[in-house]
């Protein structure tokens, strides 16, 4: 037992060595005699720290029978005491951990394991012994998400869903891996809805498509309208081998030629969307690639700043510090070995680092609490503290810094200070008691403090200053044949044929040619129409109107003729919104429900095709980034083939739901489109003659109510 020198009220002698027996009889029975030490002048009270007690050199034995219970007393007031003796023994050669990612990997791979085996109390159990082992870690809390959707857990959707927007919006490494899963899924969406509104509007303007081609190719004066013409585009373009999104660019060109209005601007937004998300030099996508790429420096500095220590990255990170001439490298890759330095226990070389680091930038926030963690560990309680007060004023809203510094008053039995440090940590939001995991772990008397890795900031920085060393469109270079096969680069690909369709529309939209017939709407050109005073008119009607002897019986004719093609244009119509939902109502000019089709379609399509190959829980692996090897196949399929779980998948059966909505949506959407068909037959002849004996070229109303003829004679 140790003995230290108390301050005594009474001042006395020292006893004598030499007493009678009966005295010392007297003593013993009467009880343990108040121990008495060497006169010495009274030490007034002041306000000192544990740590700065001397601890006597040889401890006095004392008879166990009287020796008291070890009781914590939380003191604030000590003797002062001149002198600094440093318990350097009992340093840890370890730093102890609030969190353990190695743990928390195994427990991953066990709630992954178990969902294989179907055990969904197993998966609940170790991932949550995941989530708490590891708490800053992203893709778990995520994977936990699309369990509790599984599992219909709304409490735990709830609850964990914030957590992962929270680590994604904070963590530049997790944030890149959402970027790149974000834009691949964004880039195969949009490919599903502008294949769906290619063949909509194709199969809307087929009619005008068969015209235009036959005038093209068959020297018809009537240009008779061939119904199987229009596949030669499909097949020609697809000669050509411009891959998935190439061959969309081209069949695009003579649909926005044709299309008009808001379909016209549907159609080009598409496309532009689909430029959009090709153009590699985006700056989010640029700086999300070395986060998904193990062998990244980024990488590197992420694992190093939060993994126990290894010999392999500090091997690597010496190396890098070697060749790093830019100053941000430099802080960035010695903050990191720094704490892989401090965690296996060489504090000198750690405080080294650290020391450099703030000569350079005084108020970096991992290395000035890095270095206050370091004096804690050695036993300088009142260094450590000065160090955590200067590293809360430059940072007064980071929560590790008053949670660190509790830690320092629990050592020094300061109990309502800690707690109120404690407090102010959980404000500031650490939460110190989840990070924990309940768990109570100390190292040589010592307990864990956080060692801050490199700030949301530096870790931008650092994806900004890799970005450059990756090519362009690698985030999809497994889908590389599959989207676009020309040695191009794939936004050169689109925007190719995009310049030129712009060029064709205002050139050709400045011309006021006739675009179908004004009585019964079948396609016509400046060649093959007829004009009947202002009216444009196909060969039929025109010869219809030409063999009319009378008013009345011209105003029968067309009516009937329009009434004929009108009813066809009706049935084609409905047809075609149950063949392709939405095709319908793109015919009918309401854009905006055949939009509303076309993506319920094209989701459900996505989701089901590609659902399954976006794993929440990777790591680094995503569904454009592959090897031939590991995806189904190379060029029709590039997807991973490791992780197709079978047809009852969730996605799947999520987005054939979804589809099979669709489908019905368009099967049921026959009433409402004869009723959004502008009948063009439904009114009567309304002849107008001014005079009876005006000249012959009067007007009168056709039966469509839009079409003016006038009757010449012979």
């Amino acid at each position: 037992m140790k003995i230290s020198r108390s301050q005594s009220s009474h001042a006395g002698k020292r006893l004598p060595d030499l007493r009678c027996a009966g005295l010392c009889l007297i003593l013993l029975f009467a009880g343990p005699a108040q121990s008495r030490t060497t006169a010495a002048p009274p030490v007034s009270s002041a306000s000192a720290p544990l740590d700065t007690l001397q601890e006597a050199s040889e401890p006095v034995p004392i008879d166990p029978r009287y020796a008291g219970g070890d009781i914590e007393i939380s003191r604030k007031v000590l003797p002062d005491v001149q002198a600094t003796t440093v318990p350097t023994g009992r340093t840890p050669d370890r730093t102890p951990r609030l969190d353990d990612p190695q743990a928390g990997a195994w427990k991953f791979h066990l709630a992954r394991q178990a969902a294989l085996g179907g055990n969904p109390d197993l998966v609940r159990t170790n991932l949550r012994d995941a989530v708490l082992a590891a708490p800053g870690e992203s893709r778990y809390a995520w994977w936990q998400s699309l369990q509790a959707v599984k599992g219909m857990d709304a409490a735990t959707l709830v609850q964990v869903l914030p957590v992962s927007i929270r680590a994604i919006i904070d963590s530049p490494v997790a944030r890149g891996s959402a970027v790149v899963r974000a834009h691949q899924f964004a880039l195969l969406a949009t490919g599903v809805f502008w294949t769906l509104l290619v063949a909509a509007l194709y199969l809307v303007w087929w009619p005008h498509l068969a015209h235009d081609l036959g005038a093209i190719f068959v020297r018809d004066r009537r240009h008779n309208l061939r119904n199987k013409l229009p596949l030669v585009l499909p097949f020609a373009f697809l000669m050509l081998r411009p891959g998935w999104l190439g061959f969309l660019a081209l069949m695009s060109v003579p649909l926005l030629i044709q299309t008009r209005g808001k379909a016209r601007a549907l159609l080009a937004s598409t496309w532009l969307a689909a430029v959009a998300l090709a153009f590699p030099t985006w700056p989010l996508l640029q700086q999300a690639v070395p986060a998904i790429d193990p062998g990244s420096e980024v990488t590197l500095l992420q694992r190093a700043g939060t993994l126990p220590p290894s010999r392999v990255l500090i091997d690597r990170l010496e190396s890098a510090l070697k060749e790093a001439v830019d100053p941000g490298r430099r802080t960035r890759l010695q903050t990191v070995l720094a704490i892989q330095e401090a965690r296996r226990g060489r504090f000198t070389q750690s405080d080294r680092l650290f020391s450099d680091i703030l000569q350079r930038e005084p108020t970096h926030f991992p290395a000035q609490v890095g270095l206050a963690n370091n004096t804690y560990y050695r036993g300088r309680l009142d260094q450590a503290a000065d160090g955590y007060r200067r590293a809360a004023e430059a940072h007064p809203n980071r929560g590790e810094i008053p949670y660190n510094e509790a830690q320092v008053y629990f050592k020094k039995l300061f109990v309502p200070e800690a707690t109120e440090a404690l407090d102010r940590a959980r404000d500031l939001g650490f939460a110190a008691a989840r990070a924990a995991g309940g768990r109570e772990i100390r190292r040589d008397g010592y307990s864990p403090v956080v060692y801050p890795a490199l700030t949301t900031a530096e870790m931008t920085a650092a994806c900004a200053f890799e970005a450059g060393n990756y090519p362009p469109e690698v985030t999809f270079s497994a889908w590389q044949h599959l989207l676009g096969a020309p040695p191009v680069p794939l936004y050169m690909l689109l925007s190719a044929p995009l310049l030129l369709a712009f060029l064709l529309v205002w050139k050709w939209s400045r011309q006021n040619d006739p675009r179908c017939c004004e009585n019964c709407g079948v396609p016509v050109c400046i060649t093959c129409s007829r004009v009947r005073d202002t009216a444009w008119l196909c060969p039929g009607c025109g010869e219809t109107a030409d063999r009319a002897r009378s008013d009345h019986v011209l105003g029968t004719l067309l009516k009937n003729r329009s009434r004929t093609e009108g009813m066809a244009y009706s049935a084609r119509v409905v047809r075609l919104g149950r063949m392709l939902p939405g095709a319908g109502h793109l015919a009918t000019d309401h854009v905006l429900s055949g939009w509303a089709r076309l993506s319920l379609l094209s989701l459900g399509l996505i989701v089901a095709l590609t659902g399954w190959s976006f794993d929440l829980g990777a790591a680094w692996a995503t569904p454009g980034l592959l090897l031939p090897s590991e995806a189904i196949h190379p060029v029709w399929l590039p997807l991973p083939v490791a992780l197709w779980s079978g047809f009852g998948a969730l996605p799947i059966l999520i987005g054939a739901a979804l589809t099979v909505l669709a489908l019905l949506i368009g099967l049921f959407d026959g009433p409402g489109l004869r009723r959004g068909i502008p009948d063009r037959y439904s009114m009567a002849p309304q002849i107008e003659v001014k005079n009876p004996a005006a000249s012959v070229d009067e007007p009168f109303e056709a039966p469509t109510g839009r079409v003016h003829v006038t009757s010449r004679s012979r």
